[in-house]
């Protein structure tokens, strides 16, 4: 009897190990959904590159509109965001001006220690364009494109810029 139990026991085992490899294959179908990829620029001249597992894509349709949040965060705590309202496919996306342009970037200096303390500089801050997003590329699993702008801290009026933006980014559901 105790050697049957045994043998139930291992089978349970087995069983269980084989049902969480097979179910849990590394590969999505079109690669779509987990999110990841890679975000870098230039904040005033210093180099930004965000981490994989914090960055992606995220494509949402409502009422007959599209939006596309793009997102890169690296482990110092910075973080650029961009949204698009009314995507409409590749092309190039003004941030700004604020009268009637809804889209938006922002950098972010998160203060770990001090979290209340986090520092953000945005786009469209005034009637003006102040930087664009070009999405180059979009598949069923992501896209790719360049940005640029300017970013205001509503806290102290400072101004920075975010330059030479790459990002190769994979939709999240």
């Amino acid at each position: 009897m105790k050697t049957l139990k045994l043998h139930l026991k291992v089978f349970a085992f087995f069983l269980l190990i084989s049902v969480a490899l097979t179910s849990c294959s590394g590969d999505d179908e079109n690669g779509a959904g987990d999110g990841g990829g890679k975000m870098t620029a230039k904040i005033e001249g210093k180099d930004f590159e965000s981490f994989a597992i914090s960055s992606n894509a995220v494509k949402s349709s409502s009422n007959g509109g599209t939006m596309l949040f793009l997102q890169g965060t690296n482990s110092d705590g910075i973080g650029i965001t961009m949204t698009i309202i009314g995507y409409d496919g590749e092309g190039t996306y003004q941030f700004g001006p604020v009268t009637s342009n809804f889209n938006t970037a922002s950098y972010t200096e998160t203060n770990i220690s001090n979290p209340m303390n986090t520092q953000v500089w945005s786009a469209s801050y005034d009637t003006s364009s102040s930087g664009s997003v070009t999405i180059s590329e979009e598949t069923d699993s992501g896209v790719k494109g360049t940005f640029q702008f300017k970013g205001k801290n509503g806290n102290d009026d400072s101004i920075k810029t975010i330059s030479g933006g790459e990002f190769d980014l994979n939709f999240k559901s």
